[in-house]
């Protein structure tokens, strides 16, 4: 799922048609966010911060890319307008050899590139497939500095600048640090780890990881995002999707399959979903912090999530959520929503056109009338001009045994 607080400037004095200027946006990504577990938290009061984005802006559904597909394509498709077989990015590894893939083989602009390019000041913290951190006018913290590789110092090219990187290290939590008393707040009961099953403490030990990433990347973030220059801030937090692939099933464990269900972990893990949903609504409120009065907020998910698939994209759903709120926002529902339209919507808030290579349409029906198609008589054809991404394949790193270790306990690979 993908939160976006946008400040934007104002129509001109005295002309209602003037495009607008251009704004300021904060993008939180939040994999996997499911509106079924979503609705009945909010109702119960254990999500206030999305709650209060939902009652005072639009909701709906956000639909995915049909057939469902792996989230860096779709991760990729809401950042760049593009389908998978024009950006190039496809799932994590190459299906032929296995090896990971990785953001230099992304064939199109990203908006955080069309933005440069306008002399906007972006940055870009943990997002899916960012790793070479590339050139931007602002910053980028790649999701690889989650990994121990990365933290030992044998991973070139993890922020750009590469000098940014002694500032950010220090909020990198070294997920085998994180303390059993943190990793019992995520579970029905406390877990021994001293006398309990050594078998069970390998499977509640990933929890220590899901959520030293997504800690690390929201502190990063809230201090990046407060010392640094930005107009357009990207932010991605995983945890909602790894965390349901392995614990999802355990909330209702008498509606799946038996093979589906391991009852010796089943006390542990019945409210971890829940509990990651709350920790995941605390960042948001932090991040929130980061606006002001004239701040647009959109949150948005790659897909849903309905577990009992047995792991990977087999446990998704096709409709992930939308939410949009404050500065140029209405109130009600937005329906018709894709995962192709999030980057023509946010180039109209910034005042710039869609291009016509891009499949999908600006989200009219979310703003309050302060942004309308006659703000845009004209298009472009493309923004895919000068020094664009060429594309090429992945490149091996120091992290890659850790990240497909990971990517088999997820069930993507085998």
């Amino acid at each position: 799922l993908c939160l976006l607080l946008l400040q934007a400037a104002g129509p001109g004095c005295g002309d209602s048609k003037r495009t607008p200027s251009g704004g300021r946006v904060l993008m939180i990504g939040l994999d996997g966010a499911e509106w079924n577990l979503i609705r009945p938290m909010m109702a119960a009061g254990e999500m206030p911060n999305l709650q209060k984005l939902v009652e005072n802006g639009v909701s709906g559904d956000l639909m995915s890319l049909v057939p469902l597909q792996k989230s860096p394509a779709i991760w990729t498709t809401i950042i760049t307008g593009k389908p998978p077989e024009e950006h190039g990015i496809r799932g994590f590894v190459d299906q032929v050899g296995g090896k990971p893939l990785t953001q230099n083989i992304r064939r199109v602009k990203a908006l955080w590139n069309i933005l440069s390019t306008t002399g906007r000041p972006v940055g870009v913290i943990g997002w899916l497939m960012s790793w070479p951190a590339e050139p931007v006018n602002g910053f980028v913290v790649s999701d690889y500095i989650q990994y121990q590789a990365a933290q030992t110092g044998r991973l070139e090219n993890r922020t750009f600048p590469p000098s940014l990187y002694p500032e950010v290290a220090p909020l990198v939590r070294n997920w085998r640090a994180m303390s059993w008393a943190e990793t019992n707040a995520f579970l029905s009961v406390p877990f021994d780890s001293a006398t309990g099953d050594s078998a069970l403490l390998g499977r509640l030990s990933s929890i220590k990881w899901m959520v030293s990433a997504d800690q690390s990347f929201a502190d990063i973030a809230d201090t990046l995002g407060r010392s640094e220059p930005w107009d357009f801030l990207a932010v991605y937090l995983r945890s909602m999707d790894t965390m349901g692939h392995l614990f999802w099933n355990y909330q209702n464990p008498e509606a799946y399959p038996r093979h589906l269900v391991d009852p010796a972990l089943a006390p542990y893990v019945k409210e971890t979903m829940r509990r990651d949903y709350r920790f995941i609504d605390r960042q948001i409120g932090r991040l929130v912090t980061l606006a002001d009065e004239k701040t647009t907020i959109i949150v948005c998910s790659d897909h849903g999530f309905v577990g009992g698939g047995g792991g990977g994209i087999r446990d998704h759903r096709a409709e992930g959520i939308l939410v949009m709120a404050g500065h140029r926002i209405g109130k009600g529902e937005i329906t018709g929503a894709t995962v192709f339209d999030l980057t023509p919507t946010l180039l109209a808030i910034f005042g710039l056109p869609k291009a016509e290579d891009m499949r999908g349409k600006v989200l009219w029906q979310a703003f309050d009338g302060t942004i309308r198609p006659d703000m845009f008589p004209e298009t472009i054809p493309t923004y895919e001009t000068g020094d664009g991404p060429a594309g090429g394949e992945g490149l091996a790193s120091p992290v890659d045994q850790e990240l497909i270790e990971r990517l088999k306990s997820l069930g993507y690979m085998k």
